[in-house]
């Protein structure tokens, strides 16, 4: 596979196929490297996991010209806007691509008002103007996990999003897991610059906002800790080779969980919970090594982790 694109990272490749990581930047501070897509080439076609956002899709666009490359197929790991927004557009410019997500979703891609809409209203003005809407992907591109190729398998990954499902295929020599963020953001191969040595960390983020419920998330976590794959790719950061992440995600999250719980009782507010996790969690140690910029960004998310549980758990004693 030649690489005509700074953006675009060969991350694996034997047999004819191909793994390759496409950055998407974005003009917002920590986003320079942050939303991604997966291309997968075989001689059985061209495949995409997720595609980021509408303001980003003119990346993706020219990283899929300037390689001659026409998609067949999009995986959607779930369906919030950084990982979908751009779906309408490719089935614009490729109305021949075919789009799977987790099939009670695809209501949203088809019509993504209210959609664009909860999340306009969440991210305020400035990042929505950057993420922008997207457009609608027709009815006639969407199919159902029984009309896959034989070679993917989904798996049912609920919790980050109750929509959210990865995807397995044996790839390069290799089982790939495409996990989305049912195990939180890793900094993987392709985010080095995440950090202000260049030397890459892989320490883990929680990807838990609201309405988050842990046993739910916890399965999910099980189900990827006993599935066969060597390389696990993550929606945001990259690919790692660790195989006890999810059991450190599991850890983690139950970690999570019990300090939250406690700093409820203590009347802490939202942002010194925020810092008792970076304090106390020893996988958020890599924030010391990150870039302002970075760091500025998963501080931001930290935050709508913590509000995940906070929410949980003050629902939880409300309903006892």
């Amino acid at each position: 596979m030649k690489l005509k694109n700074n953006d675009i990272r060969l991350i694996a490749e034997g047999g004819g196929q191909s793994l390759a990581l496409i950055s998407l930047p974005l003009a917002v501070p920590g986003f320079s490297n942050f939303l991604s897509s997966w291309l997968i080439r075989t001689p059985e076609g061209t495949v995409l996991v997720d595609c980021g956002v509408a303001g980003s899709y003119p990346y993706l666009k020219k990283a899929l010209d300037s390689l001659g490359i026409s998609p067949d197929l999009l995986l959607l790991t779930h369906i919030h806007l950084d990982h979908c927004g751009a779906a309408g557009y490719l089935c614009r410019d490729f109305p021949g691509m075919k789009v799977f997500c987790f099939e009670r979703a695809a209501k949203h891609l088809i019509n993504p008002e209210k959609l664009w809409n909860a999340t306009a209203a969440t991210l305020g003005t400035a990042m929505a103007e950057a993420y922008q809407p997207p457009l609608p992907v027709p009815a006639q591109n969407i199919i159902t996990r029984e009309q896959l190729p034989a070679a993917w398998q989904v798996i049912d990954t609920p919790g980050h999003a109750p929509h959210h499902v990865s995807f397995l295929v044996n790839l390069a020599g290799q089982r790939v897991c495409f996990g989305g963020e049912a195990l939180g953001v890793v900094a993987g191969r392709g985010a080095e610059d995440w950090f202000r040595d260049g030397v890459r960390r892989t320490g883990i983020r929680p990807a838990t906002p609201p309405k988050y419920i842990p046993e739910i998330g916890r399965a999910s976590m099980k189900k990827l800790a006993a599935g066969q794959w060597d390389l696990f790719c993550c929606a945001h950061g990259g690919a790692v080779t660790d195989r006890t992440l999810p059991e450190r995600a599991l850890k983690q999250n139950q970690f999570w969980e019990k300090e939250i719980a406690a700093g409820l009782e203590k009347g802490l507010s939202e942002q010194q919970m925020i810092q008792l996790m970076v304090r106390d969690d020893p996988e958020l140690a890599d924030l010391a090594f990150y870039t302002e910029e970075n760091h500025q960004r998963e501080i931001y998310f930290i935050g709508n982790s913590v509000r995940g549980f906070v929410r949980f758990l003050t629902e939880q004693k409300q309903g006892a």
